[in-house]
């Protein structure tokens, strides 16, 4: 709107990327000859510079008399910093109309969600709210700091013919107010004793998250599509869907633990995240939600890397002689004695870009063991105890009944005939016999004939390629009648221990006995095998004490020349049970397991076990 035929008014909060977009559209469709903004004349030296450092994120920092101290973030989401900006590269002036006293602004009540300018429009979203914000109190600072902003907003308009006035929504009505009564402002200016000391600092990596609006890796975003002048603008709820893409891209060790978060499963977080959102009143996702979100579905390790990935910023300065300061909540510390009075104390300190109080919320998530305590795990290991976590028992023996019941079911198949229909259905009708038949009229019913043979051995190959990723290769034996004897190779405990007595490794292949009963290690027996793999001196193994003629091999490709070979000289028969037939959040709840170290770890391995991914 217009302020006067010289100035137009632009309404803006701090820290809004759509409003920052907005305020380059403005650029890109006008042309203006100085811009001022609503923030303090204090910073009006020290501004630009900061502003030229970015994407690398600095904060100036002021200090008065007061113990309380003041400092202003350069948040490029920020629509007074994205201001200054398209004045530096327009080649144009731009003015801190502010007065230079400092002062804790007026804090904004919950304001309607940014994202609604997409359906509203801007203009009705930002008279929505005017009307939340409200007007200042006549004997409050925001009041006076209107007034002089009003007197330099009257000044300016003499030298130049078009601005572009950037003000924050607490102060319009109380500018308006004054710039439209000439007593107003055409009074003396407040005098104030107040000599601040302003410096720069770059903003420490990890404590962005309390000096911006935006989440990091939103503001990331934003100036990546800065390099990039084809580039559309960013939708903040797809840059929420790059985060959990990218997350499970990029902060998983290895492709495999990846892949176990399919499409199906982030589809799934992202409907959850929505419902949070809803519930919480809002549009966008808050940090809270979005950790909540990935939690809830990828387990606490996805969880964990969400809220590091939320929180990573890559511009960073290269080189830099001053050390950085750290954020907090209304506090800051400087880490270095060259600002006057810093020390290495903690202070009390303003955001003047936060609009609204920052509160902390408890998240229930464990953090990934340190290099140290993982240290302490190894040495604290007693190599002569070694366990399962029992849910996992239940877990893969579920799977294994299931398992033996499908391969009697698929012989029972294969041993089907079918014949023309005479005088009984027998067993049912052939219908897929029939249809091929159709053309004869003929109807085709099948036998099925008795199926004496059981199956008490399950063999399961996740990996057959890879044999160096599985240097643990063991027999367990069980610890009641309907516990299986499980023989396996796995992942090296000692490559991710995740608390005391807790090591996390995944099967390369496992064989299960039913009932079970005492045998050597399959491994020591076969250390002679040419060549060696690890799936065929399993598979021997499983053949050799199988009481049964059929064995369930489950694997994605079917059993060579050479294993059914190897089970005809046992006089046993594989029965190929492909690894797709199964669903791939099945295959990897039961792939990955947990090593204790003896039976008493079971006491609290679930507190480090929990529902990790």
């Amino acid at each position: 709107m217009r302020l006067s035929p010289e100035i137009e008014i632009f309404p803006v909060m701090h820290g809004k990327e759509l409003l920052s977009r907005e305020v380059r559209r403005l650029f890109s469709e006008q042309k203006y000859d100085c811009v001022v903004l609503d923030i303090s004349s204090t910073f009006q030296e020290y501004l630009g510079e900061a502003v030229d450092d970015l994407p690398v994120i600095n904060a100036l920092i002021a200090r008065g008399s007061e113990e309380l101290w003041f400092y202003l973030p350069i948040d490029p989401c920020d629509p007074m910093i994205e201001g200054v900006r398209q004045a530096c590269q327009n080649r144009i002036p731009f003015y801190c109309a502010g007065m230079p006293k400092l002062y804790s602004p007026r804090p904004l009540q919950s304001m309607p969600d940014e994202y609604s300018t997409e359906k509203l429009g801007f203009e009705a979203y930002i008279t929505l709210c005017r009307l939340a914000a409200g007007s200042a109190p006549e004997d409050s600072l925001d009041y006076i700091d209107a007034k002089q902003i009003a007197s330099n907003l009257q000044t300016l308009r003499l030298s130049y013919s078009n601005i572009l006035f950037i003000a924050h929504l607490r102060n319009i009505d109380s500018i308006l107010r004054h710039f439209n009564r000439e007593e107003s402002y055409n009074s003396a200016p407040p005098s104030f004793t107040d000599n601040y000391t302003v410096t720069k600092r770059p903003v420490n990596a990890d404590h962005l998250y309390f000096a911006l609006g935006e989440l990091p890796f939103v503001t990331a975003k934003t100036e990546l599509e800065r390099f990039n002048i084809f580039a559309p603008p960013p939708d903040l709820t797809e840059i929420v869907k790059d985060l959990f893409r990218e997350t499970r891209d990029n902060y998983f060790d290895d492709k495999e633990q990846a892949m176990r978060l399919s499409p199906v499963r982030i589809q799934a977080a992202l409907t959850y995240l929505r419902n949070l959102t809803v519930i919480s009143g809002r549009l966008l996702p808050s940090l809270f939600d979005i950790v909540e979100a990935a939690k809830g579905v990828g387990g606490n390790a996805y969880g964990l890397r969400i809220l590091k990935g939320a929180k990573y910023y890559p511009f960073l300065p290269i080189e830099s002689a001053q050390p950085p300061v750290n954020i907090g909540i209304d506090k800051i510390s400087l880490t270095d004695d060259s600002f006057p009075g810093a020390g290495r104390e903690t202070r009390e300190a303003v955001n003047l870009f936060r609009d609204t109080d920052l509160q902390w919320r408890t998240l229930e998530i464990k953090p990934d063991p340190s290099m140290l305590q993982k240290k302490n795990y190894r040495y604290s290991w007693n190599p002569y105890g070694q366990c399962s976590h029992l849910p996992e028992d239940t877990r893969i023996e579920s799977f294994n009944s299931h398992v033996r019941n499908k391969a009697l079911r698929v012989v029972t198949e294969h041993l089907a005939r079918s014949e023309k229909f005479t005088s009984s259905v027998k067993d049912g009708i052939d219908i897929r016999e029939t249809l091929r038949n159709w053309h004869t009229g003929n109807i085709y019913v099948k036998e099925i004939p008795p199926i004496k043979n059981k199956t008490d051995t399950v063999i399961i190959i996740f990996d057959q390629d890879h044999d160096e990723r599985y240097p643990l290769r063991t027999t367990w034996y069980a610890e009641h009648n309907e516990e299986s004897t499980l023989s396996f190779y796995a992942t090296d405990p000692f490559a991710d221990l995740i608390g005391p007595g807790v090591a996390r490794c995944a099967y390369g292949g496992i064989s299960l006995l039913f009932p079970p009963r005492s045998v050597p290690n399959i491994f020591d027996l076969t250390n002679e095998m040419d060549p060696p793999d690890c799936a065929a001196r399993l598979t021997f193994g499983a053949l050799m004490f199988s009481q049964e003629k059929t064995v369930a091999y489950v694997c994605a490709k079917a059993p060579t020349l050479r294993l059914r070979t190897m089970a005809a000289q046992f006089k046993k028969h594989l029965v190929w049970i492909p690894l797709s037939s199964f669903s791939n959040e099945t295959l990897n709840k039961l792939r990955r397991f947990h090593v204790l170290n003896g039976k008493e770890v079971r006491t609290w391995a679930s507190r480090f076990i929990g529902d990790q991914l």
